[in-house]
């Protein structure tokens, strides 16, 4: 694939990402504005008087309504588009499997947190942002602890890295930074795509190295060493912990204004309080609206953190050319944009662009 290839499928990127924003906006504040969400609550409350049970029908009603208006442009993104940039390997049977699968675990982890926040508000009607940020805290780590054992194993085969040489390459890396891991495990994601990427998953016993096999097939040992080099960074300089306490800060104050700022759309909308489920799409609309103004401020500090990151991966391997050579063989194969609109990386990117990050790493900084 050319620059201009990458370029294109870069900026086709951005543009459905901003489509699927607006659709999901409007569609939320369609339901809302036009009475719809009143008569689905409603309606729901004729058939079963348990709110838990409300909830969870007018759930799978506007969910599978929102799904079927944006499933084209989904589609289009996740399918049509990857195979027109021969990223993706995958069937259409395939890509049915995976959606069926992320659509069965989004749903019920979805479900959960929703009942979870509602049941806080009919519980504790004025403390409930402390819980909820308590709650919204514990789930994330929970998840960070989940993802390598029964996530990912839904979705790529893993298995262990038969490769000595290399597996004692990356563990006497792990031991330098003073880092331990369960092992160093292989994940098939070749069946469905090129793009390679590998990750230091877990936390405390459940840690464990991820290396795709597109990454294993295509990069040479030292520059595998890199890019885990840049994975172990996070860890050591406890990044995911920091994003974790910024996390419980924003979602706190979040909360807290919509304590606040809810007050007004109860009583214009003619809601039985914040926890009736007919003001859903407001609530939505409204943490979408806070999550949209924190984003640069959360991409700026999650950049800072891959900068550290890629400087400590430069100085621990001692090979700042063949980091280099990683980041521009890992763009090559996911196709990263070349030249990212300054605003773009701003306010969207949670990483740097990578030709900057290409020449930090070939000046050794």
């Amino acid at each position: 694939m050319t620059t201009d290839s990458a370029r294109q499928y870069a900026r086709t990127r951005y543009r459905l990402l901003v489509i699927d924003l607006v659709a999901s906006l409007l569609f939320l504040g369609l339901i809302q504005a036009s009475g719809w969400s009143h008569a689905l609550a409603r309606w729901w409350a004729r058939w079963v008087t348990s709110e838990p049970l409300i909830i969870a029908g007018y759930l799978t009603v506007l969910g599978g309504a929102s799904y079927a208006l944006t499933w084209p442009l989904h589609f289009y993104s996740s399918f049509l588009l990857e195979h027109r940039f021969g990223l993706s390997r995958l069937t259409l049977r395939g890509w049915w499997v995976r959606e069926l699968k992320r659509l069965g675990l989004s749903a019920l982890v979805g479900l959960l947190l929703i009942e979870g926040f509602y049941a806080l508000l009919r519980s504790a009607p004025t403390t409930w942002p402390l819980w909820a940020t308590i709650g919204w805290v514990g789930f994330s780590v929970v998840l960070a602890r989940s993802v390598p054992t029964v996530v990912l194993p839904l979705f790529y085969k893993t298995s262990p890295v038969h490769d000595p040489q290399l597996v004692r390459r990356l563990a006497a890396l792990c031991e330098r930074v003073g880092l331990s891991a369960l092992g160093v495990f292989r994940v098939d994601l070749g069946v469905e795509t090129r793009k390679a990427n590998a990750a230091l998953a877990g936390l405390g016993r459940t840690r464990r190295i991820l290396l795709s096999d597109t990454l294993l097939s295509a990069f040479p040992p030292e520059e595998i060493e890199g890019v885990l080099a840049h994975e172990l960074a996070h860890h050591r300089y406890r990044h995911l912990t920091k994003l974790l306490l910024l996390s419980a800060c924003g979602s706190w104050g979040a909360f807290l204004l919509t304590a606040v700022v809810s007050r007004w759309w109860v009583a214009a909308l003619g809601l039985n309080g914040l926890s009736d489920i007919a003001g859903f799409p407001m609530v939505s609309l409204w943490l979408s609206g806070l999550g949209l103004v924190g984003l640069p401020l959360q991409n700026g500090l999650s950049r800072y953190f891959e900068w550290q990151a890629d400087r400590f991966a430069v100085e621990v391997t001692g090979r700042p050319a063949a980091f280099a050579s990683a980041l521009r063989r890992l763009g090559s194969l996911n196709l990263a944009d070349p030249n990212p609109p300054r605003w773009v990386e701003w306010y969207l990117y949670d990483h740097p662009s990578l030709p900057r990050r290409i020449a930090a790493a070939e000046a050794g900084s």
